[in-house]
């Protein structure tokens, strides 16, 4: 592969990742409480099935809306939790991403809007 190939490369993702961290930063969220992020969903009938599978597995899943209002869009975030720091998030996260066989990551608890 060209360097020049390379750069661009990695120059996309870069950009990508400054992207997906800035998208949704608008949402307002508690600093103090942590959640597990599972899954996001565009239409809520698929979120709630997903979250009922997670509930009959004996996890405290719920549904959070998140609009996005740099483009303009709803999704569905299936969420598991809500801890109050993040280490138990994380190792709790740990177990469901071994379980589900998906991986899943830390947020804050978002206030929905």
């Amino acid at each position: 592969m060209k360097k020049s190939t390379t750069k661009a490369i990695i120059s996309n993702k870069k950009r990508a990742s400054k992207l997906r961290s800035a998208r949704g930063s608008n949402i307002p969220a508690k600093k103090d409480r942590f959640t597990i992020q599972v899954i996001s969903k565009k239409r809520l009938v698929d979120a709630q099935k997903f979250a009922d599978k997670l509930i009959k597995s004996g996890y405290d899943a719920y549904i959070q809306k998140a609009y996005f209002k740099e483009t303009e869009e709803v999704w569905y975030r299936v969420r598991i939790g809500s801890y109050d720091n993040y280490n138990s998030a994380q190792a709790i996260a740990n177990v469901v991403s071994k379980d589900i066989k998906l991986a899943v990551w830390v947020d804050f608890v978002r206030v929905d809007n």
